[in-house]
């Protein structure tokens, strides 16, 4: 390549003194791998869309996705968080909500939302850090592995090809589930995703130097994929996210004109904690960033973001309490994404409707124990929850009526921990393959040893290819 033009400052001195404020992205290697080198002509898939949100802590699946066909949830077993059946939200006579889900009742009963009990997988040490890892690498034979299976999913289907911003992380730190060799973009900060001087004109100057630097190489654009390892597409990054003017944007919802994004005392129309906004503030840009993937250059495919606090040792609470405002927080967020997805949201921006090319799945390292703790909550255990929603969703329940749930399940695992019954790279291979259009041969790449398991035997058909 040729340079035309030169910076009197090094790349590693620009972005130090003007302060960029980006997290998650890193500087790889300057020589393309093999599989940069075949991307270089790719092209994405589909325009199918995915937003994962992990909801941290590992959370009581138990009071999610109540099984009160079961006898042995009871208030013997847990007398301080035990909720009544008249009190909580009935899904199919055997399965009920907690009542602080009722937002997802609409996708539920739209047929969208698939909420799968029992997953998880065989010998789950109860460890937060190593079933956070499990989940976010895709071999739990490696609990220390810090490379994600939706990672490599992307190179796998060439996702980062000709795009500017094909995946998208909102949280503090970047996702294990997407480390790998080429580095993805993680906004630790929404509101100050960007160039820290005040100043506009000094803003745009920084901008420009940046740029310029790099106005002179040959063949840019062929090699979008390889530069963008080196940090040449900061810039682009930088001026695609605020082309979104993420803070101005406030959908509203149809019915009762609130926020669908309470982010602020002004748009907390809904009432929650003021604790709640980091959430919301991260789901809405991580949603923001499918919608402005359509007929733009940033193509993003992949957004995600996480949810803290499901750790209830103590005081986990009932019908409220400090599992139920979480579970209201996932709910509402639910609710919002598929209002503002499907175009039904009140927008003056008017986004063009992405619902049916999109799935939203939630994980959790694991569930918590059938009897409760000394402390009035649970502690760490084995098989969780979770839901997909979305257009290609098949809904209802999953491994949780009479036919799938026996009797003796819920003390199955040391008797004391609800038996998982699917493993969670069966119910993630089925998005990547049915939704994404993960190739099937490249099962056993994404997931190690996903064939040599078994594991597609267990895979349960919610999503529609």
């Amino acid at each position: 390549m040729q340079h035309a033009s030169t910076c009197s400052c090094s790349r590693r001195s620009f972005l130090r003194g003007c302060g960029l404020t980006l997290t998650g992205f890193g500087i790889g290697s300057l020589f393309p791998t093999p599989l940069i080198e075949s991307a270089l002509a790719g092209a994405l898939p589909n325009n199918r869309r995915l937003l994962f949100i992990f909801m941290r802590g590992g959370n009581d699946s138990i009071n999610t996705v109540i099984p009160h066909g079961d006898t042995d949830y009871s208030l013997a077993n847990r007398p301080t968080l035990y909720i009544p059946q008249g009190s909580a939200i009935d899904l199919n006579g055997f399965a009920s909500f907690h009542p602080a889900l009722a937002d997802m009742m609409d996708p539920f009963n739209a047929n969208e939302l698939a909420v799968i009990h029992r997953v998880g997988y065989a010998n789950n040490s109860q460890s937060h850090f190593d079933g956070q890892r499990i989940w976010e690498n895709g071999d739990p034979t490696k609990p220390q592995l810090f490379e994600g299976w939706l990672y490599r999913y992307t190179q796998e289907a060439m996702i980062s090809a000709g795009a500017d911003l094909p995946v998208l992380t909102v949280q503090s730190t970047q996702p294990v589930i997407l480390r790998g060799q080429e580095k993805f973009v993680n906004v630790a900060n929404p509101g100050n995703f960007d160039y820290i001087a005040a100043d506009p004109d000094v803003r745009a100057k920084l901008g420009a130097s940046w740029r310029n630097a790099y106005d002179g190489l040959i063949g840019l654009e062929a090699y979008r994929p390889v530069l963008s390892q080196t940090g040449v597409k900061l810039a682009d990054m930088i001026d695609e996210y605020a082309s979104w003017d993420q803070a101005n944007w406030n959908p509203l919802d149809p019915n009762t004109g609130w926020s669908l994004f309470p982010v602020s005392v002004a748009t907390n129309q809904a009432g929650f904690n003021a604790t709640s906004y980091g959430f919301f503030e991260s789901l809405k840009v991580a949603t923001l960033s499918l919608l402005e993937s359509t007929g733009t250059n940033n193509n993003t495919r992949i957004a995600g973001t996480q949810l803290n606090g499901f750790d209830t040792h103590n005081n986990q609470g009932q019908m409220v309490g400090a599992q139920a405002e979480l579970l209201s927080w996932l709910a509402y967020g639910f609710k919002s994404v598929r209002t503002v997805l499907s175009g039904a949201a009140i927008d003056p921006r008017g986004y063009t409707s992405i619902w049916d090319d999109t799935l939203v799945v939630t994980m959790s390292e694991f569930g918590r124990t059938t009897i409760e703790n000394g402390s009035e909550g649970t502690d760490h255990a084995a098989g969780g929850v979770m839901f997909a929603m979305g257009g290609t969703v098949n809904g209802g329940v999953y491994n949780c009526d009479s036919s799938s749930w026996p009797n003796g399940v819920m003390f199955g695992v040391q008797g004391r921990y609800l038996q998982e019954q699917t493993d969670y790279r069966s119910v993630f291979w089925e998005i990547l393959r049915d939704h994404m259009g993960a190739q099937a041969g490249s099962a056993d790449a994404i997931f190690p040893a996903y064939t040599a398991g078994g594991y597609g035997a267990g895979e349960l058909g919610f999503v529609t290819p």
